[in-house]
């Protein structure tokens, strides 16, 4: 028989719902475990009407910036996550959007059009890249209203999200950026400072070549493995084949607390289901790809400060020393993109689910505390 602070993490670790206070705080007095149960954020889900579609979001509000902190009154920059292909908004619900929004962050996760959420239309099976840029334009703006009418603020420029985004999300922050940042390359001022975000992170990202280099790396390494990638994603029989699965995104021990069990996989693939209705259409996105709005290094021009030759958008790129679709290689393609050196976790390509979430989000975190407070000169994110 466990202590009290046992049972209840036993408890909200079997609900599915973890929350940071959870982690390397335990509360001491039965005052704080109290605390603890009552300041659990909670996932919800809606609807939001965006200017082309009807989008489903997630939303996760602190209850309190950190329950065993003294100060109750710190106000932080939104997080808006952003899934990959296969999955929408559900896939930060389980871990990630109570752990930042038990640390004091408003939490949102769109799901893109054409997932199971977000209907892209009768008959629609294919979505452009410039469809998801848009609903994330939209997405944005929404936040920056809602947030801002929350601090009684009529500045919506005081309010401006972190992106993260997983996998496939990647290309569309990606593009999101070339949009609205190669307008302003000849500017003689930082490119982002008018820009209504204040920093990226890239989980698993694909590189700005898309899949075509690490399609052909992964054919000259291994055939067998080559087949899994194309099999499992391209001819979506992930959706059936559970060990398929398992490998492709978890590659972990399902006996593990908190590991993705068989039921989990049953579960997640049902979603992967729903969530494929309409996938990215690939043709015109080769298109796009590679990026040609880099220079010679693989960095992006735009993300440039012209007046001290740095980055002027704080980012974050995190690979996972276990994933089984983005190589290395295709994260440190990135993190030249960004001009930043890549970080490397311990993880399966799905960092964001089992039992190795902490590893990712902890990087996370320490990107926010640290990072983005220094770039923009705050006192407290």
């Amino acid at each position: 028989m466990g202590t009290a602070y046992d049972i209840i993490v036993n408890a909200l670790s079997s609900s599915r719902r973890i929350s940071i206070s959870i982690h390397g705080m335990a509360p001491s007095t039965e005052n704080d475990i109290n605390t603890l149960l009552t300041n659990n954020p909670r996932v919800e889900t809606k609807q939001i009407q965006l200017s082309q579609v009807s989008a489903e979001i997630m939303t996760c509000k602190p209850t309190n910036p950190n329950p065993f902190s003294k100060s109750k009154t710190s106000k932080k920059q939104p997080l808006l996550f952003i899934h990959g292909s296969f999955h929408s908004s559900w896939c930060w619900a389980e871990h990630f959007m109570p752990y930042f929004a038990s640390l004091g962050f408003p939490c949102y996760a769109l799901s893109l059009r054409g997932t199971g959420g977000t209907f892209a239309g009768e008959g629609v099976r294919k979505v452009r890249i410039e469809d998801h840029v848009h609903d994330l334009t939209d997405c944005i703006q929404y936040i920056q209203e809602y947030e801002s009418d929350s601090i009684n603020s009529t500045d919506l420029n005081s309010v401006k999200p972190v992106l993260i985004a997983h996998s496939f999300g990647g290309i569309t922050i990606m593009k999101y950026l070339e949009k609205y940042l190669l307008p302003r390359l000849d500017s003689n001022t930082s490119s982002s400072v008018n820009l209504p975000i204040s920093g990226v992170v890239s989980i698993c990202s694909l590189p700005p070549s898309g899949n075509g280099k690490m399609t052909m790396r992964f054919l000259k390494r291994s055939l067998k493995d080559s087949w899994k990638v194309t099999a499992g994603l391209a001819m979506k029989i992930c959706l059936t084949d559970g060990q398929l699965c398992r490998e492709l995104f978890f590659d972990e021990d399902s006996a593990k607390v908190d590991g993705i069990t068989n039921d989990d996989l049953t579960r997640i693939q049902e979603r992967f289901e729903m969530d494929t209705i309409a996938t990215i259409d690939l043709v015109d996105l080769a298109k796009q790809l590679p990026s040609i709005h880099t220079d010679k290094d693989g960095k992006a021009k735009f993300l440039e400060d012209n007046s001290t030759s740095s980055t002027s958008l704080p980012s974050l790129v995190l690979g996972a020393k276990d994933d089984f679709i983005v190589d290395r290689e295709g994260v440190l393609e990135l993190a030249k993109y960004y001009g930043v050196e890549a970080v490397m976790v311990s993880s399966p390509h799905d960092a964001m689910l089992g039992f190795r979430w902490r590893n990712a989000a902890d990087k996370v975190k320490a990107f926010l505390d640290a990072e983005i407070r220094n770039h923009y000169n705050l006192t407290e994110l």
